[in-house]
This record gives structure tokens, sequence and C-alpha cells, in this order.
């Protein structure tokens, strides 16, 4: 009899640790990522056919440069910028579902930009402040794309 209790004892223990592990690769799963971790490598693109001009925007992994863009006013050569050639850069909030920026633009000047994304939609909400009071207010969508900001022309300024 005592034999069997040790038995019953050891598969007890034996299915508790199992259970445990389970239960900690379950949560390993569960784990919330950041916005940025989230959407880091993806690219995003707005384009107005009439004129040709377009934008793509690269968002990245790293809150001291969490997102770059590549500028065209004709569809044939890009500008390229780096957030942080803007200004000083400060996340603001980085949750699963959005990322908030501050960039500071000069001693009296800044802007705070709010991404989030529905699906293939990337929505920008951007405002600009002078001397503590809102000037712009402008929200603007880009589509995701496949393509290699790499792969485009910059402009030889």
């Amino acid at each position: 009899m005592k034999a069997i209790m040790l038995k019953f004892r050891a598969l007890g223990l034996f299915t508790m640790m199992a259970l445990a592990l389970f239960s900690c690769s379950d949560d390993d799963n569960d784990v919330e990522k950041s916005f940025l971790e989230k959407h880091g490598g993806s690219v995003w693109k707005f384009e107005e056919p009439v004129s040709g001009a377009a934008i793509y925007a690269q968002i990245n992994n790293t809150e001291s440069n969490p997102f770059e863009i590549w500028i065209s006013f004709d569809g044939n050569c890009f500008i390229y910028e780096s957030i942080i050639d803007a200004g000083n850069v400060e996340v603001l909030e980085n949750t699963e579902n959005k990322v908030v920026i501050r960039i500071d633009e000069g001693p009296s000047e800044y802007s705070i930009l709010q991404l989030t994304v529905t699906g293939d939609v990337l929505a920008v909400n951007s405002k600009f402040y002078e001397d503590g009071q809102l000037e712009d207010d402008e929200t603007f969508v880009l589509q995701r794309t496949n393509e290699n900001p790499d792969d485009l022309v910059e402009c030889g300024f």
C-alpha cells in the first residue's frame, strides 16, 4: 500500500510540474508587445496619383529613432529624413496599440504624433504647437506595402 501511495505522490508531483511548465509557456505567448516591437520593420505608403507625390514611412523598433520617411513631390526621386533630424524626439507612450511621440522643433515649437494601426492602415495624427498653443491638427493614413524603401531613388540635392 505504501508503494502505491508513493507512486501516486510521484505522479501527482510530476503532473503539477508539467502543469507549471505548460502555464509558464502560455504566459510567454500572452506577453504584450509594444507598438514599436509589434510593427518594427513595417513599411507604409501614402500616394497622390495625380501629382505623383508619395510618402513612405518605416516604423523602427527603437525609441531613439521610431520611424524614417522618404518623400517625393513628383514621383521621380525621394528625400530621406529620419525623425531625429526634425528635432529632439521623446516617445511618450509605446503600448501595444499606439505610439505617441513628441518632437521638439525649437525653443517654443513642438509636434505630437500619434500612430495607430488597424489591419493594413497606419493612421497618423499630427498636432503642431507653437508657444503652447495648438496651431495645426491633421490626420492622414498610409497603407501597408511590401515595397523596400532602399530601392527608392534619392534626390541629388
